[in-house]
């Protein structure tokens, strides 16, 4: 039976050549969309799970009841890793982590790279796994040991072993450091909440900052963390963190705790975003997790609709062989495992299709998120193999099950009579066109909303002149006076100033007090100039003055509008305010609002002073920005980098265009409207695909009373009107479906990535309509008039 089956199942196939070849591509094609998915969505749910020992593994955090808003923070005092360990029970390994960007250079080979210096207490490696290649995996116990990535090796020396070899790191301050490469590991996947190129023993941070922090109760270690053989006694460790509490808040009063808690890193990665402070690597966000699952689904059904449509409307050809098969004995359901068959052996190649399809989907897609590497492993991922199998019967299922029980129903009697005529303009058939184009159109709302979304924030007015303005990020008094040196001297340049925080760049919060007025705000320290090199306009009052800078920087404060409005002033100017209830300041101006974070952050209150930079051997960044014009930025960005690479040779040059701080956005904008625009394509010419077969089969069973109309009178263009004007009607409603389905969608997708977006508007709608309407009556309609054109003699003959 089996063979009689592959036998029917083949010869139908080839009989079929054209419509089992739409078949397939269209499946193949959604399916392989269903295999990016899966590995973008395997990629965040295996995250960290390259550490055999992840689920003992605890973050310690604080956190904060700020006025009824509970916040999480990623950080906690220096001196809690020590005393977990010796006062607290049930803890078997206690370890900082914490990580800066350094210049380190192989002074033999002159080569000077960015590198990313890690300092880590004992029990890192032993906790978080990283597969030791060659060397001593305890060797970063000592001070003058390094720990390095295979991959990080190869920059220096390339294949040659490079144990034994010494690195010099370069601090803030210039200050120089040698390090012997005592072990060298695989670098971990991009799914790891961890990641170093260079490890060192967590006492060298001490000995390359001299900012004090060793003991203090003040100061807050990036990472801490805890590992414990028996993860069920987790809570009752964390009860007794609770002890150190007082010591925190008595220490740091303007940072109060509420408890210390223990955060499990076997899904930190998923939930770290939402915890302030943290600086280990997230999972993807949430644009990149289901915009490929969404676009996976629509695609698939469309693709399955096709398929199904298809199956149905063809079924007429089969009619008799249907008839004779239940004639001569067989049941029904030998029919329907025989279609079965055929629907999964169609199945079986778009599977196969799908794999060779997704060998370029994959990476394509991979490339298009910063921080992801996507790959189909057949080697080491068992469950690409479950899953390819459920898509596989999921599909077949999907697609096949019904049309066999749909053809399978019919008599006998009538099929042998000739009374019976089924396929191409049944409810069945348009119902599931009308599908297909409305997810149709949804992919191309999509599109053409985010191509909308993406101009729009090109050209919104961010508050300031964000496309004539270049920095310099400097670490040090040295990197300063030579970088403003090297400004100054340049004449492309208009205005130069300096600012310890930056805008998209850093600042910190505090409380502005007014009366009994309380307002959380973002605070950033600049310098004079500052204002006008950045084209932050002034509204109220007046800027910072070189004449006045001694009073301005102890007594003056600028306010943005949302400052001004949260205090409910309409005269700010000459208020006085507190700052966490210590310095007062005037109000000496009023700035236009503007974006501090780009698109993903709503405005909120900011207040500028005015402050003289300083710097610290505490790691932190200060900023040197330049005003040009937008038709030499280029030039005098490859002017300062040449400039810098002359009088700072142990440093890479570290500088930005202010405009790059949209990068993120504009990917994220052009990566959605690709994968959409794909979508879209795809689905377009499936529900093309569809409607054209439904139309060619419609039309050969119309044959005579197309001919019968012609030799009555009516003129072409009468026949394409009534034969396509139930298409139209059907386009028009799975147009006006789509762009109401599309609406919420995709405004709820927008919404989820950006906080500042634009709205739906007249073109949003109108386009996917208009193109899907005129093309597919286009098609519909020259089909038709192809029929329409034959002689009604012949047309009359044919049946």
């Amino acid at each position: 039976m089996f063979k009689n089956y592959l036998k029917v199942t083949l010869r139908n196939l080839l009989k079929n050549k054209v419509f089992v070849s739409i078949n397939i591509v269209g499946l193949g094609l959604a399916l392989a969309c269903c295999i990016v998915a899966y590995i973008n969505s395997k990629f965040n749910w295996s995250f960290d799970e390259c550490h055999a020992q992840i689920d003992n593994i605890y973050k310690v955090h604080s956190v904060r009841d700020d006025k009824g808003d509970i916040r999480e923070y990623g950080r906690v005092p220096f001196p809690i890793a020590d005393n977990v360990m010796n006062d607290v029970v049930g803890v078997d390994r206690v370890f900082r982590y914490e990580s800066h960007v350094f210049t380190a250079r192989d002074v033999q080979l002159d080569k000077v790279f960015n590198t990313s210096v890690t300092y880590v207490d004992p029990g890192f490696l032993e906790s978080f796994t990283f597969n030791l290649i060659s060397g001593d995996l305890d060797a970063y116990h000592k001070l003058e040991n390094a720990i390095v990535t295979q991959e990080y090796a190869s920059k220096f020396y390339g294949d040659e072993d490079p144990i034994g070899k010494v690195l010099t790191v370069f601090d803030d301050t210039g200050m120089s450091f040698n390090f012997t490469i005592a072990g060298v590991v695989e670098k971990a996947p991009q799914n790891s909440s961890v990641h170093f190129e260079l490890l060192l023993n967590f006492e060298n941070r001490y000995r390359m900052y001299d900012d004090g922090v060793k003991g203090s109760w003040e100061a807050m270690a990036q990472n801490t963390f805890v590992y414990l053989n028996d993860p069920s006694q987790a809570s009752s460790i964390e009860s007794q963190l609770n002890k150190y509490i007082p010591i925190q808040n008595q220490a740091n009063p303007g940072f109060t705790v509420t408890k210390f808690v223990l955060s499990p890193m076997n899904n930190h990665a998923q939930i770290s975003q939402e915890i302030r402070w943290d600086n280990l690597r997230n999972a993807a966000p949430a644009a990149a997790t289901l915009t490929p699952q969404l676009m996976a689904l629509l695609i698939l059904l469309v693709a399955c609709f096709n398929f199904t449509n298809t199956a149905i409307a063809t079924s007429n050809r089969r009619l008799k062989e249907i008839g004779v098969r239940k004639v001569l004995g067989g049941n029904r359901r030998q029919l329907i495992l025989q279609f079965l068959a055929e629907n999964l052996t169609i199945c079986f190649l778009a599977i196969v299709m799908s794999l060779l399809i997704a060998q370029y989907l994959v990476p394509a897609y991979s490339a298009m998120w910063e921080g992801m590497d996507l790959e189909m492993n057949f080697s080491e991922d068992y469950m690409l193999y479950i899953f390819l199998v459920g898509l596989l019967i999921f599909t077949t299922l999907l697609a096949g099950f019904y049309p066999s029980l749909y053809v399978s129903k019919y008599d006998p009697v009538s099929i042998l009579r000739g009374t019976l005529s089924i396929g191409g303009s049944g409810k069945l058939t348009k119902i599931l066109l009308a599908c297909q184009y409305t997810f149709t159109v949804i992919a191309m709302f999509a599109s053409v909303a985010f191509v909308q979304n993406a101009r729009y924030q090109d050209t919104l007015d961010m508050g300031y002149d964000r496309a004539q303005v270049l920095g310099v990020s400097v670490l040090n008094d040295n990197e300063y006076q030579k970088t403003m040196a090297s400004m100054l001297a340049n004449p492309d340049i208009e205005a130069v100033a300096s600012a310890k925080n930056h805008i998209g760049r850093g600042n910190y919060g505090a409380t502005l007090l007014n009366e009994d007025i309380e307002v959380d705000a973002n605070m950033i320290d600049v310098g004079i100039g500052y204002l006008e090199v950045m084209g932050l306009e002034i509204l109220q009052g007046r800027s910072f003055l070189k004449e006045l800078e001694a009073s301005d920087s102890d007594a003056s404060i600028i306010l943005n509008e949302k400052a001004v409005e949260a205090f409910g002033w309409t005269d700010p100017v000459g208020k006085r305010v507190a700052i966490n209830d210590t310095t007062t300041l005037t109000v000496v101006g009023v700035i236009k609002n503007f974006y501090m974070y780009g698109f993903w952050a709503p405005i909120e209150p900011v207040g500028i002073t005015l402050k003289s930079l300083r710097f610290e051997d505490d790691g932190t960044n200060s900023f040197v920005v330049a005003r040009t014009s937008v038709d030499k930025i280029r030039n005098v960005y490859d002017d300062l980098e040449s400039d810098w690479n002359d009088r700072i040779q142990t440093k890479i040059f570290n500088g930005f265009f202010q405009d790059d701080f949209l990068r993120q956005a504009r990917e994220i904008n052009d990566n959605i409207t690709m994968i959409f625009g794909f979508l879209g394509v795809v689905a377009f010419i499936l529900s093309c695909l569809g409607l054209y077969t439904l139309v060619s089969i419609n039309l050969m069973k119309r044959v005579k009373e197309i001919g019968v109309r012609k030799v009555l009178g009516s003129s072409i263009g009468r026949i394409v009107y009534l034969i396509n004007k139930d298409y139209f009607l059907l386009l028009v409603i799975s147009s006006s479906l789509g762009v109401t389905f599309g609406y919420y969608l995709i405004d709820g997708l927008i919404a989820e990535i950006f906080t500042h977006y634009k709205s739906m508007d007249v073109i949003t709608f109108s386009t996917p309509i208009l193109m899907i309407v005129l093309i597919s009556l286009t098609i519909a309609s020259l089909r038709t008039f192809k029929f329409a054109q034959v002689n009604p003699v012949t047309a009359l003959r044919y049946e």
